[in-house]
């Protein structure tokens, strides 16, 4: 190496000696700058996702908090109503303190078990003959139970024979805590 570093002439050591260390920079930036440079810059954008999604995240906790907090009140809503509750009963009592039990073509009660606590109870009840206010006020009373009661479902039409009355069909459901 030091022959060869011998038999060049003063102008070419010159050059090298210019040359070398602008490719030892050269080196050194793209070996090593770029690739920390790029890291840092990876690992800052890294951070504002994480950041972002922390705040997603704990938006997301409090939702649930909240949503934890409105079911065991519920739960204890469910709890606090009678023991001898049945929705069947509380669909025929209110139509009947309505005076349209006579217009019930039919009733189905369903059952389903949500998880190991809670069973939805539903009862799909299905009228024929009704009229719009009647129906109305059937649907108010129901969802404003303190029973806990909802319409999940419901369908109406008018009948052919009178366009005046209507056959609706709805599925009220309501919350069993086991």
């Amino acid at each position: 190496m030091f022959e060869f570093l011998q038999r060049l002439t003063v102008r070419e050591k010159a050059a090298l000696i210019i040359v070398i260390p602008f490719f030892i920079v050269a080196l050194i930036y793209s070996l090593v700058i770029v690739p920390v440079w790029e890291q840092k810059t990876r690992f800052n954008s890294m951070a504002q996702r994480k950041k972002v999604e922390l705040v997603t995240f704990r938006e997301l906790a409090a939702q649930f908090r909240d949503l934890e907090n409105s079911m065991s009140g519920m739960e204890t809503s469910i709890k606090n109503r009678a023991t001898s509750f049945s929705i069947l009963g509380m669909l025929e009592r209110e139509a009947r303190e309505l005076g349209i039990q006579d217009r019930i073509a039919s009733m189905k009660p369903m059952n389903s078990q949500l998880d190991q606590r809670i069973r939805e109870s539903s009862v799909e009840i299905r009228f024929e003959k009704l009229d719009l206010n009647r129906t109305v006020e059937f649907l108010k009373k129901i969802e404003g139970s303190k029973d806990l009661v909802i319409i999940k479902r419901l369908r109406i039409k008018s009948r052919f024979d009178d366009p005046q009355l209507l056959d609706v069909t709805l599925l009220a459901s309501t919350l069993e805590v086991q």
